[in-house]
């Protein structure tokens, strides 16, 4: 998805955020912060946050500075990327899954289909990022996934849980340090079936058969289906082949 530049009303009020973690302000436009905030007058009179006085609107309980930055990147480009290359894969999954929870948090209506994307274009730089190391850096360790926070049942959380069975993992750690990976409702018995999985032979991974795997949108989106349909086509083909062999 492209941000055109003639969408963006660069004439608007500049709104001054503050987020947690850091004593710097993000400066974006109004009209563009409201696609995901919902009008700033009612979030003043939900959350008692904004001062429409000084145009500072105050976040720090609910989004990360760092996070927040790739919402602002999205709401002009359409696009996510991590400035910072060289800070590693911990630094940069913990952006990413920061941002992520500031969308699920601050979007005002989940059944849009704009707030959807972002969170979905968040969800496919990080699996890319995990997947596909080497075009970022260093890879993904275990002991790299136990240093990133994790809320229980988000699409972060569940990808992390399958990379765990069907990742090219680069440690291993004793069993019972896989707990941290899994939601806090998970039991012991989950981690041996998960174990059990990876020691049965992991197969075709989620991600491969179904590119929106660790998507949230709206019924019918015609990027996912599409998305979908593309992997079918690739799957079948493989397996065809695989016949003939």
């Amino acid at each position: 998805m492209k941000r055109k530049r003639d969408m963006i009303d660069f004439t608007d009020d500049i709104i001054r955020v503050q987020c947690g973690g850091s004593t710097k302000l993000t400066h974006i436009h109004r009209s563009l912060l409201e696609k995901m905030l919902g009008p700033l007058e009612v979030f003043k009179l939900v959350w008692g946050e904004f001062d429409p006085i000084t145009n500072k609107l105050d976040l720090s309980t609910d989004a990360q500075h760092d996070g927040f930055q790739l919402i602002a990147q999205w709401l002009y480009t359409g696009e996510i990327g991590l400035a910072d290359e060289a800070s590693g894969p911990v630094t940069a999954l913990n952006v990413l899954v920061n941002a992520y929870h500031a969308a699920d948090r601050l979007c005002f209506d989940r059944t849009a289909l704009y707030w959807s994307s972002a969170v979905n274009a968040i969800m496919d730089h990080l699996v890319d990022r995990v997947i596909n190391p080497e075009k970022y850096g260093a890879a993904i360790t275990v002991e790299d996934l136990l240093k990133i926070p994790r809320i229980p049942d988000t699409e972060p959380s569940h990808f992390f849980r399958d990379w765990l069975v069907y990742g090219d993992l680069t440690s291993i750690l004793r069993p019972e340090q896989l707990d941290h990976l899994f939601d806090d409702r998970s039991t012991g018995s989950c981690l041996r079936d998960v174990l059990e999985q990876r020691l049965g032979g992991t197969g075709t991974t989620p991600w491969e058969k179904n590119p929106c795997e660790y998507h949230l949108h709206m019924k019918g989106s015609k990027q996912c289906q599409a998305r979908a349909s593309t992997a079918r086509t690739l799957t079948d083909t493989s397996t065809k082949s695989g016949q003939v062999d």
